[in-house]
């Protein structure tokens, strides 16, 4: 790494042109400069402290070689560089890189046993999660503002994340057929994440999902003129209908087949025989009348 190690021994400067160096200390080669940008959005964004101010330090003096940000900050830089396992951490702790993106000077980052403590002791608790809450938000507030659009849609979905061994909230999802937990998610139409919570692997797909509109919708009432909500018909929901027409939010959500719908739609699914035309499918859109009972 060029600025860094030419006066210790084992550096060699050509004559000819004395600005070249050559340095055969290997401990100082990286392949993940990223880091480096990584730390520049944080930084720039102020995305990881913001979240940090929710965490209350209570650990004794002589375990703090580590503050909150600094652990947090690895453990984000090394699951966007593609090292989700936190044994990853063992080797990319004396990483060059790592140490300036962790404003840690020459000092090793942390290693595996300290970052699964951030995720289990930390991380793990309500203080924890309303910490990733907030960093989550945060770097969805810059992004929305980089973008400059006047219509916020909403996407929400659930999925699966397996899980094994006996993890607390880890639940037997039949839908899934495995154990698992059952986040739910909320997405732009772009595909940039706004809110995430993770669930028991139990709960319906629609749980909490009202909660979590209403975060996003009080958020931001004044930056965005109109908001869609568009889900499938794990949410159809009743009270959701009810929460978006009362915020004038307008909902795109499919409906559960049944027989009513099914005879309604039947006379409009003929197709004409042989191939399709040269110029593509064609799509036609038809109205219907429905009305669900709720009891």
């Amino acid at each position: 790494m060029l600025g860094a190690g030419e006066a210790e021994k084992g550096t060699i400067r050509p004559d000819f042109n004395r600005s070249i160096f050559i340095d055969f200390a290997g401990a100082r080669i990286t392949s993940d400069a990223g880091f480096l940008l990584m730390r520049e959005v944080n930084q720039r964004f102020g995305i990881i402290g913001s979240g940090c101010r929710h965490l209350e330090d209570d650990r004794s003096v002589y375990h703090k070689k580590h503050t909150f940000e600094q652990m947090i900050r690895q453990r984000v830089y090394q699951i966007a560089a593609g090292y989700e396992d936190c044994n990853d951490a063992d080797h990319l702790r004396i990483d060059p890189a790592l140490w300036l993106a962790l404003d840690k000077g020459h000092e090793f980052g942390a290693g595996q046993s300290v970052m699964s403590r951030l995720e289990n002791d930390i991380l793990g608790t309500a203080s924890g999660q309303e910490a990733l809450d907030e960093m989550i938000t945060r770097s969805s507030d810059a992004l929305l503002k980089w973008k400059s659009k006047k219509r916020l849609i909403l996407d929400v979905d659930s999925t699966k994340d397996p899980a094994h061994g006996n993890q607390e909230n880890m639940a037997y999802n039949g839908h899934f057929g495995k154990n698992c937990f059952h986040p739910l998610f909320c997405f732009t139409s772009d595909g940039d994440g706004l809110a995430a919570r993770l669930r028991p692997g139990s709960v319906h797909s629609a749980h909490g999902t009202l909660d979590l509109i209403k975060s996003i919708v009080i958020r931001y009432p004044k930056k965005f003129k109109l908001f869609w909500l568009r889900g499938d018909s794990a949410f159809a929901d009743p009270y959701i209908y009810k929460y978006c027409e009362a915020n004038r939010i307008t909902y795109f959500i499919r409906l559960r087949e049944n027989a009513v719908l099914t005879k309604l739609i039947n006379p409009h699914l003929t197709r004409p025989v042989g191939r399709f035309p040269r110029s593509g499918i064609q799509v036609k859109y038809v109205d219907v009348e429905y009305q669900a009972l709720y009891h």
